[in-house]
Order: C-alpha cells, then sequence, then structure tokens
C-alpha cells in the first residue's frame, strides 16, 4: 500500500497549510467512488481536493487533474452539495496515525444557524470510503455503504453512529518513548529489521519499513543487533513528521512507476530512479496518472479494447496462413524445372514409367533430377500438368504477397487504435474511437446505440517556449481532420518514424520557428505515441504539403516525403509544462 500514514500525515499537513479556511464552492463527482471539492481560498485562488474510495486508487490530495463530469449528478453528489454548499473548510486531522484523514466544516442551517459538519476519508484498499457526519458524528450519507451482510464488525450506514476502523494491534508510533522502543526490541529481537517497524506501528508501509532498517545498516539483520541505531532513525522519522518536513518522492524502474514516498528513498542505490516532487499532492496525482488512466479504459472501454484483441488475434492468424500459403509457392520453381526438363527430354521418355532421370542443365552443382510422372499419362501431359501447377503457384504467391501487405497495414490499424485507447482522457474520446472502428467495419453498431456520429472533440494544444502553438491529435479520425483539413500547407507535421503516434502540427504561421521548437515539438510527437516509453526516438517531420493521403486508405494513415528527422527522448514534464488546458 503506497498510501501509507506518513502519506497520510503529509496530506493533512498540506490542507492545514494551503486550504484551512476556503469556502466550498461546488461539489463533483466524477465517478461513483470520488468526491472532488471545488475550494476557494482565503486569497482568491480556486483549488481542488479530491477525496477517493476506488478500490484501486484510494486518495486524498489536491489535484490539478481536470475530470468529466456526468451529465446528471448522482444522488450522493447531490446529497453532498445540499449540505457542503458554501461550508467552511476548518482543518484536517489524522487520528491515531491511521490511513483516515478527518476533515471538519462549518456549515449553515436552513435557519442560518452554523454547525460542524465531518468527512472521514479512509484509505484503506477495496475497504475505503468516504463518510460524511454531522456534529454529533451520526453518519449522513457515504461513498460504500456498508450492511450487516457485508461486514458483521461495523456497518456504515445513513443515521448510524460513526465508528473509526477496527484499531490495528500496533503502537501509535508517534506515543512511542524510548523506553516502550526498547522493550519492543527485545521482544522482536530475532526479527528482520526489515519488517520490524511494519509488525509493531502503524502507518508504516513495507518500502518505509526497509528504507528505516536500510538507514540504520541493519537491513536483512536481527533487530537485536541494531536497536539503538533503528530508535535513532525511527526518532528521526517521528520528528520529520512533526516538522513537516517532507520529501516526496518517486521511485521509477526506467520509465514504470513502482512506488512513491514522502521521505527520500535510498536502498535501491542505482538499482531505480528516484524523482523528488515539490509537494505531496504532486507526487500523489503523478503516481496514479498512468494507473487511473488504465483502470478508465478498462471501465469505460473495455469494449472497444476486445474489439481491438479481437482482431489484432484475427490479424495475426490471417498472416499466419498468408505465410504457409507462401512456403506452398516456393515449389512453384522446381513444378517449372520439371515441365522444361520432361520437354526437352520428350524423346526419352518411356510409356508407362513413374519417373525419369534427365541432365538439369540449369544447375552445375546438380547435374541430374529425378523427374516424377504419372504413368497413366503421356509425357508431354506431364509437362503440361507440371507447368499449370507452376502458374498456379506463381500467381498465388502474388495474391499472398498482396494479402500479407494488407494484412500487415490492417494490423498497423489496429495498433494505431489501440495506442489512441491508451491515451484517451475522456468519454467523448471514447466514442470517437467507437465511430470510426463502426465506420473501418470493425464493430456493430448496438441496438441503443445513436445513429448519429459523436461531436468531434479538440485535439490537444500546447504553446512551446518560443510562442508556437503545437497540436496534437488523440485518435486516427481527428489525425485526419487536424493534418488534411484545418492545417495550413506551410504548417510542420510532425509523427514518430515507424511506429503508431499522433499527427503532431506546429502552427508557424509562415514563420521559421527556432531549433527549441522544433525539438519540443517532436518531444510531444514522441510522447504521444506507442514510443513515449522510450529512449532516443526518431520522430519524422515535414510542411504538411508533403504529406498526402493514398486513396481507399485507413483513418490516421499518410505518407510523406522530404522529410527530416529528429531523435529525442519522450519527457512528460515538458507536455505538462507546455499543455494549454483551457481549449
Amino acid at each position: 500500500m503506497s498510501f501509507d500514514g506518513f502519506t497520510a500525515a503529509a496530506v493533512v499537513s498540506q490542507i492545514n497549510a494551503e486550504l484551512s479556511g476556503s469556502r466550498v464552492e461546488r461539489v463533483n463527482a466524477p465517478t461513483q467512488d470520488e468526491i472532488v471539492l471545488n475550494l476557494r481560498t482565503e486569497d482568491r485562488r480556486s483549488v481542488k481536493l479530491c477525496l477517493s474510495a476506488s478500490s484501486n486508487i484510494p486518495k486524498v490530495n489536491i489535484t490539478d487533474v481536470v475530470k468529466d463530469n456526468p451529465a446528471q449528478a448522482s444522488a450522493l453528489c447531490m446529497h453532498l452539495r445540499k449540505h457542503l454548499n458554501s461550508a467552511r473548510l476548518l482543518s484536517a486531522e489524522q487520528p491515531g496515525f491511521e490511513r483516515v484523514i478527518k476533515l471538519s466544516f462549518q456549515t449553515t442551517d436552513e435557519l442560518g444557524y452554523q454547525r460542524p459538519e465531518y468527512i472521514y476519508c479512509e484509505i484503506m484498499g477495496k475497504y475505503s470510503n468516504v463518510i460524511l457526519t454531522d456534529a454529533d458524528g451520526r453518519i449522513i450519507n457515504c461513498v460504500k455503504p456498508v450492511d450487516i451482510t457485508t461486514s458483521s464488525k461495523r456497518q456504515v450506514l445513513p443515521g448510524m453512529k460513526y465508528e473509526a476502523p477496527p484499531p490495528q494491534d500496533k503502537l501509535i508510533p508517534t506515543e512511542t518513548t524510548a523506553d516502550v522502543f526498547a522493550k519492543l526490541c527485545e521482544k522482536y529481537g530475532e526479527t528482520e529489521a526489515d519488517g520490524f517497524f511494519i509488525k509493531c506501528f502503524r502507518g508504516f508501509s513495507p518500502l518505509i519499513s526497509r528504507e528505516a532498517a536500510y538507514l540504520a545498516h541493519a537491513s536483512g539483520k536481527p533487530v537485536c543487533e541494531h536497536g539503538a541505531s533503528l530508535y535513532a532513525v525511527f526518532r528521526s522519522l517521528m520528528e520529520r513528521c512533526r516538522r513537516s518536513d517532507f520529501s516526496p518522492c518517486i521511485i521509477y524502474d526506467g520509465k514504470k512507476p513502482l512506488d512513491f514516498s514522502v521521505f527520500e528513498i535510498n536502498q535501491y542505490k542505482d538499482g531505480a530512479d528516484v524523482r523528488p516532487f515539490s509537494s505531496v499532492s504532486e507526487c500523489i496525482d503523478r503516481f496514479y496518472s498512468e494507473r487511473e488512466n488504465s483502470e478508465r479504459i478498462k471501465q469505460r472501454g473495455g469494449d472497444i479494447l476486445r474489439i481491438i484483441n479481437a482482431a489484432e488475434l484475427h490479424i495475426k492468424k490471417k498472416l499466419q496462413n498468408i505465410e504457409d500459403d507462401l512456403k506452398r509457392c516456393d515449389d512453384a520453381e522446381k513444378y517449372r524445372l520439371y515441365g522444361d526438363l520432361i520437354t526437352a527430354n520428350l524423346y526419352r521418355a518411356k510409356r508407362g514409367a513413374s519417373s525419369m532421370e534427365v541432365e538439369n542443365y540449369y544447375d552445375e552443382n546438380c547435374p541430374t533430377v529425378t523427374v516424377p510422372l504419372d504413368a497413366r499419362l503421356s509425357a508431354s501431359v506431364n509437362a503440361q500438368k507440371y507447368y499449370k501447377k507452376y502458374n498456379k503457384l506463381k500467381t498465388g504467391r502474388e495474391s499472398a504477397e498482396n494479402r500479407r501487405e494488407q494484412a500487415k497495414n490492417e494490423l498497423l490499424y489496429i495498433k494505431t487504435v489501440a495506442d489512441a485507447l491508451s491515451r484517451s482522457e475522456t468519454g467523448e474520446d471514447l466514442e470517437q474511437i467507437r465511430a470510426e472502428l463502426y465506420e473501418t467495419g470493425y464493430a456493430s453498431r448496438m441496438k441503443d446505440q445513436k445513429k448519429k456520429k459523436p461531436a468531434p472533440t479538440r485535439p490537444l494544444r500546447f504553446v512551446t517556449d518560443g510562442g508556437y502553438t503545437v497540436l496534437v491529435g488523440k485518435n486516427n479520425t481527428q489525425n485526419d481532420r487536424l493534418t488534411l483539413k484545418e492545417a495550413s500547407r506551410f504548417d510542420w507535421f510532425f509523427h514518430v518514424k515507424d511506429a503508431p503516434g499522433s499527427h503532431v502540427i506546429m502552427i508557424s504561421d509562415g514563420n521559421e520557428p527556432d531549433a527549441k521548437d522544433f525539438t519540443q515539438a517532436a518531444e510531444l510527437a514522441a510522447y504521444y505515441s506507442s514510443q513515449r516509453d522510450g529512449q532516443n526516438v526518431e520522430v519524422d517531420y515535414t510542411l504538411v504539403k508533403n504529406v498526402k493521403k493514398p486513396a481507399g486508405s485507413a483513418p490516421g494513415f499518410v505518407i510523406y516525403h522530404q522529410n527530416y528527422s529528429a531523435v529525442v527522448t519522450p519527457d512528460a514534464e515538458l507536455a505538462k509544462r507546455l499543455k494549454v488546458e483551457k481549449q
């Protein structure tokens, strides 16, 4: 579990420092298990506080991520709007160093009297919940109701008294003294130091427990041998918590995020890349963004993913069958040779013979060849039979090669759709991909699906450091429209070389951009492609006037000439910095 007690402490510290006294302007619920509070701070800044009880991505953090909200708000969302409208966020606290964050609000009832209300955010994996209570601790509503059929130990239902989650049989680290720690070292003396903290104290994740052992030079060693050094590290961590001295970071294995922490991580040495962040909320947003996007695609685009996977499997089987046909066509030259040799030796053929051995005039390394014959046919008819086989296989090879080329293009197209799906961010993006698959014949329209085409969405928009606008297509339909209809002839076209990716257009307005602008546009083309996790990615770029679409080609497919190439490394930080949120 990445979101441990220390992370909760860091989030509480940030909320108290930045959002204390802010007013709730609006409550949104992008999904059934996520609440977003739009707050207006005392210095008039607009800030979003995300409270997620998702089983896969439970979290609480200040966020910059903009999400679509359903056209019709859920009953829970409407309930929260009623109770929290214009409420003031007073403070946040962390009871018992657990993964629970309590938000205190001051609200006003229908008669104008002020009253307190509370939100409890329980970040506990699949048991996560967001619960609204009144001043007496009675539950008003919650994201996940829990009745007696779900849990016999603790029910969470409107009207019931709120009870904290069952306490763990562990100590609260902020209240642990040196004497208590020493007794624990005696009790668990033979325990490996790596698991000591997670076994004895609340709030420790496996990562922080291992890191504490590493800092105490006790990794893999028994606790009894390093009690003093372990306590020194423990006391340092607790002191940093009290001072809110956090250093958020994400641990990467190459481009893949492994875990995150609110303290520096040194245990991996050179085996992983540790990237620091300025705030715990930014760190949480970055870590969960890819996982959240993947989960959203699975939930909302599962039908598209099944179509793509089935189509890819079908095309690969088709290619295998074509390759088998081509192997059979390899005998074509052999049959032509048999026909030629029989024709050259008609005078030597014996009636009723099942074979004849003749000189091979075409290969010095094989002076003689035994040619099989049909004993029922004459030699000339046998020759004609071999010529027919040769012509049939020759024609079959040409047909198979054409079919192979078509199947490869078809597979490339499916991969471009899969790439666009992996980068879809909104429901409109998914609807456009569904419509594209329907138009190309890969999907049939559902009975209850509207026949009208989805409204076209706008491409992603960026501005380079030199002030040039860069547009990035989200899917094949948008790529075609962007490159072939909206872009000017003298704008610049960018695309990752020999791989699926977005069409990227840099609007130059007849000017000549600087080299830095070209580099940034190429980095965006590499990032918004299937090569976003690679390094030294080759990107082609040329003027739009050099880009053509062959007649009858698949959506998103273009050809170009007179292009330049650049080798760049995809940069997520650059994409985030240059992106213009309001389209």
